[in-house]
């Protein structure tokens, strides 16, 4: 019966398989090319154009009919051209001339689209540099120089290039010139790694002229004109066109090309169509009333007033609770969970913003918002009553309330300013920034009904509102503490919180309501078709379509605070290590990340699956960083960096490191250093920092090598996560931290940075196949290689490659060595725990409990943080030996209760005998009832000890290299998501087995039956 339900199964998917490829077939021969002889036949062509360049403009107002797409880079438009996305490119005549000599199948249409000037950028205002520059291209337009550079760069062919050897001074301030170097022949980055090109070569002569080195600084186009605006640059000089739009932002020079935008097209179109994808449907019955809610899934925010309504209300139901309604409303969203119960004032804008969500009429109960009040403060709150009791008679909480919850605004309303008198007194405001409409972030600043309301209540009271943004579940906490004086966050009037808080009069009171999936429109047929035709709109186009998806971010960098500050209806998910975030992103347990712009394009050189989504998002000064306390070594570190952009040792690092991708470390003269710099660090990708052949380095790595040997110190570096690195310096446990560690203003507050030694932005990325600019690049690959052969070339990339079994074997030495001397000190202090907690001493007795009661109430990784980084914050000690310390003081908590129960379960008649016989009370412990009960808590004392090796593998919070870190650094640089993962599985077994061997040795020589038989 099984054998036929088996071929009946295979049948089934056979059929389905070739009906889903039958399908596609013929979905992929429906479509014709267009074919494009003029620009008249391109009205309604699918045209591709360069993101936010002057021919995306022009396209979109000359073809309003046509499906205009935007490409960051031409060779990515070129690619959806050549499979069929495509049915022509609209760019600047020099890139299109390139692309048609390089693709014989392409061709320039002869009229072009429109023409334009092209000309060098600078920042608005500085008068003295445009009038060089006017100076300059006028002289290099009379004396030939410029048609010159036209003939050599701007050729027909396919011939080298000719580019002249321009000699540049090596002293003085460097003049800064942003390209996007992907523009050939404009500008592109040549074999040698260096900027080249016909603005390459302009830019050289202009520094020439004006007797200063250059820097050139290689960005996205986007990027440009902020980078120019900031002044990480002077100048841009990258065919960049003079708009009558860019000239709001920068001043342009003269003219140095006479440029066009034209239109790519091909010879031939016999490419077709790629074929659609099939989809199918699955119906779900959705909840349409209120009493069907009880018995499903139903999202809470925990000790919400929705929460504890929801449970009085559906006994039956699975509760599900999150931090943040953007989170409960995505679980709505994606069937997650059945339904959100909360405030009906936040619902009505998750419902405004997602089209697929709706509110159920029914309310489920009432609930009334004010603000928390510390216990006793009753002096605050009576201020507080008083203003709001005004508020409420002139009308104005009526106003609040219709402008934030009842009038769905599209466009976030404007808070009219308030301004404070100096010299008020501060009232600290709590608030947490992710419920709109109540408290949120929109362009840059927090606004929302309770921060309007915390501003008028200052006014009133005549005091100055500081707003201290935190996680809801710190306020209470907060206010208990003292370090907000009271807190507007949509606080839903609850029992329980009036226990712990003083609540103000309400100010809004509203319907606690359920927030569900819409009711799908009818099955039709016509539904189904437009469901299939939208399924490419689900593809990321612009980082604008993050708002409401699973971000991941790097825990504690700037990508956190931005994406949690600029995407508050996003789902945030925090990681370690860079291995787990592209983990992540590759096996879909988030839509997108955030990254740093180096370490990511090095990542995606090696992996080729990831792709870059829009611009850059924001960009950073690099710096390293110092105790606040240690102003002297960071003022070194600083003359250090001088010297080193002076002498030209920084332009090589630089030249190496960042643009010809070389990665060998070279060799740092460091004669008889004296004394040790402690160098916090984190393997965050080349070409900053990276563990290869079993050592660290990187850009990151060499600068802090040499400024050891400029101390005349030894540099000594602790690899840990990122997210340790603030806490490693300011706690001194580490001298600097250096990990292309972004300077922010939070940052700052609690430790000092050198000046800035390098500029950095942040991007976003995801799977290619996620992205709309890559859908020309969806293709079939070829056969997936046999098992054996997989796993041959993970086994030789992870293991054999650049001696990365090294790191395994340190790790697994320093694993063994944790365990096992954790297990006897462990087992030393429990014994000794267990003693006291025996004596019927109340000075014995008590200390014991509370040792037992806290230790094994208190999880093992704040034990290991708090000893690390408080007990032993000022003194210079091992973490190898705090890691076997805290987890002995851990074990020992437990042990001395196994122990206890031990010795208790022997009859007390024994004790006594051995009294009787002679026997003094510390002998008949160890010879009558100490080996009784060894063999009786063996087992259970086993099962605690293989605990203690697993819990083990989290030493790499304080920069211990075990097990655990050694897999993260290999994933870091294989991104193998399999093979490492499973090998330290197994190594992990292997050390927990043989240990056990040993203990299982000395159950049985403690075990009267074995030795009886062993006698025998």
């Amino acid at each position: 019966m099984v054998m036929v339900r088996e071929k009946s199964m295979r049948r089934t998917v056979l059929f389905s398989l070739f009906l889903l490829i039958f399908i596609a077939f013929l979905a992929g021969c429906s479509k014709s090319e267009t074919h494009i002889a003029s620009l008249d036949d391109a009205k309604t062509a699918r045209i591709g154009a360069m993101t936010g360049s002057t021919g995306e403009a022009i396209t979109i107002a000359r073809f309003p009919e046509a499906q205009v797409k935007s490409f960051d880079d031409i060779m990515d438009a070129v690619a959806a051209m050549k499979s069929g996305q495509l049915d022509a490119i609209v760019t600047g005549y020099p890139a299109a001339l390139q692309v048609s000599k390089k693709n014989h199948e392409l061709a320039l249409l002869s009229e072009p689209l429109a023409l334009e000037d092209t000309s060098i950028a600078i920042r608005k205002g500085d008068n003295e540099l445009l009038t060089a520059l006017n100076r300059i291209i006028s002289g290099l337009k009379s004396d030939g120089t410029l048609e010159s550079l036209k003939k050599r760069w701007f050729k027909p062919d396919l011939t080298p290039y000719e580019e002249r050897d321009i000699k540049l001074p090596v002293t003085g301030k460097p003049l800064k010139i942003g390209v996007s170097a992907t523009r050939e022949p404009f500008s592109f980055v040549d074999k040698n790694g260096k900027v080249s090109g016909h603005d390459g070569e302009l830019a050289r002569i202009i520094a020439g002229r004006l007797q200063r080195p250059i820097e050139f600084f290689n960005m996205k186009f986007m990027a440009l004109i902020p980078a120019l605006q900031s002044g990480k640059v002077d100048m841009i000089v990258t065919g960049m066109t003079a708009t009558d739009e860019r000239r709001k932002f920068v001043d342009f020079t003269q003219p140095y090309y006479a440029s066009s935008q034209v239109m790519l097209v091909r010879k031939i179109t016999t490419v077709k169509s790629p074929p659609s994808e099939a989809f199918s449907g699955v119906e779900h019955q959705e909840i349409t009333k209120q009493e069907q809610i009880d018995g499903k899934r139903i999202g809470v925010l925990s000790g919400s007033a929705g929460d504890v309504a929801a449970r009085k209300h559906f006994p039956n139901a699975e509760f599900q609770a999150f931090t943040a309604s953007a989170d409960a409303a995505l679980a709505v969203q994606t069937r997650k969970a059945d339904a959100f119960v909360y405030d009906k004032s936040v619902l009505l804008n998750l419902a405004e913003k997602n089209p697929e969500l709706v509110i159920l009429d029914q309310a489920v109960d009432k609930l009334e918002v004010a603000a928390a009040i510390r216990k006793d403060n009753t002096a605050l709150l009576a201020e507080l009553n008083r203003a709001l009791s005004e508020l409420k008679k002139e009308g104005i909480l009526q106003q609040l309330r219709s402008k934030w919850v009842d009038s769905r605004y599209t466009v976030t309303p404007q808070i009219a300013p308030i301004n404070a008198s100096p010299g008020q007194v501060i009232l600290k405001m709590g608030t947490s920034a992710n419920i709109e409409p109540f408290s949120f972030q929109a362009n840059g600043a927090l606004t929302g009904l309770d921060i309007e309301l915390g501003q008028l209540l200052g006014q009133r009271l005549g005091k100055k509102i500081e707003v201290i943004d935190m996680n809801f579940e710190a306020l209470i906490p907060a206010l208990q503490s003292g370090k907000i004086d009271f807190a507007l966050s949509n606080f839903n009037v609850t029992e329980e919180r009036k226990k712990l808080i003083l609540f103000s009069l309400p100010y809004i009171e509203n319907d606690i309501s359920a927030l569900v999936r819409r009711l799908p429109a009818s099955g039709s047929a016509a539904a189904q078709r437009n469901n299939a035709t939208n399924h490419q709109d689900t593809k990321l186009r612009t980082v604008t379509d993050l708002k409401d998806k699973r971000i991941g971010v790097l825990i504690g960098s700037a990508d956190d605070t931005y994406a949690t500050k600029n995407y508050p209806d996003a789902t945030i998910l925090q990681y370690k290590t860079t291995a787990d975030i592209i983990l992540a992103v590759k096996t879909a347990k988030v839509d997108a990340a955030l990254f740093d712009a180096d370490p990511l394009r090095e990542i995606m050189r090696e992996d080729d699956s990831l792709g870059l989504l829009g611009d850059t998002l924001f960009s950073f000064s690099v710096g390293a960083g110092f105790n606040k306390s240690n102003e002297a070594l960071r003022g070194k570190f600083n003359q250090f960096l001088a010297q080193i952009r002076q002498n030209g040792v920084y332009g090589d690092m630089i030249r190496r490191w960042m643009e010809q991708r070389d990665t060998s470390m070279p060799v740092v003269e460091n004669a008889r250093p004296d004394g040790v710099l402690v160098i916090g660090t984190s393997d965050v990708g080349l070409p900053f920092t990276a563990v290869k052949d079993n050592r660290l380095v990187g850009f990151d790595i060499e600068l802090c090598e040499r400024f050891a040997a400029y101390l005349g110190k030894a540099a000594k570096f602790a690899n840990m996560d990122f997210g340790s690195l603030i806490a490693a310096v300011s706690t001194g446990k580490a001298d600097m931290i250096a990990s292309s560690i972004y300077v922010t203003e939070e940052r700052k507050q609690q430790i000092n940075f050198s000046d800035s030694y390098y500029e950095m932005g942040t991007n976003a990325f995801a799977l290619k196949k996620n992205l709309a600019a890559y859908a020309a690049e969806e293709k079939v690959h070829g056969e997936t290689p046999p098992f054996f052969t997989r796993v041959a070339n993970s086994f030789y990339s992870n293991i054999m490659m650049e001696n990365r079994y090294l790191l395994i074997w340190d790790g697994f030495k320093t694993t063994v060595i944790i365990s096992i001397f954790s297990t006897l000190f462990g087992t030393l202090l429990g014994a000794l725990v267990c003693f006291m907690r025996m004596s019927k001493r109340a000075v014995l007795n008590l200390p014991a409990r509370l040792y037992i009661n806290i230790l094994r109430g208190m999880p093992v990784l704040v034990l290991l943080m708090l000893i690390f980084y408080v007990v032993f914050a000022s003194i210079d000690i091992n973490p190898l030996l705090v890691a076997i310390i805290a987890f002995g003081m851990n074990f020992a908590a437990y042990v001395s209760e196994i122990f206890r129960s031990g010795i208790e379960s022997i009859d007390k008649g024994q004790s006594e005998a051995g009294i009787a016989m002679g026997f003094t009370k510390l002998k008949t412990f160890v010879y009558i009832i100490l080996p009784q009960t060894v063999q009786r808590i063996l087992p259970v004392y086993k099962g605690e000890f293989i605990s203690l090796v697993k819990m083990t593998s989290i030493v790499g919070y304080i920069a211990v290299q075990d097990l655990t870190k050694a897999s993260d650094i290999i994933r870091s640089r294989t991104f193998d998501a399999f093979f490492p993962l499973v090998m330290v599985a197994v190594l992990y077994f292997v050390i927990a087995w043989i240990l056990m061997l040993a203990l299982g040795y000395l159950e049985r020589m403690t075990d009267p039956k074995y030795k009886r038989r062993k006698a025998v």
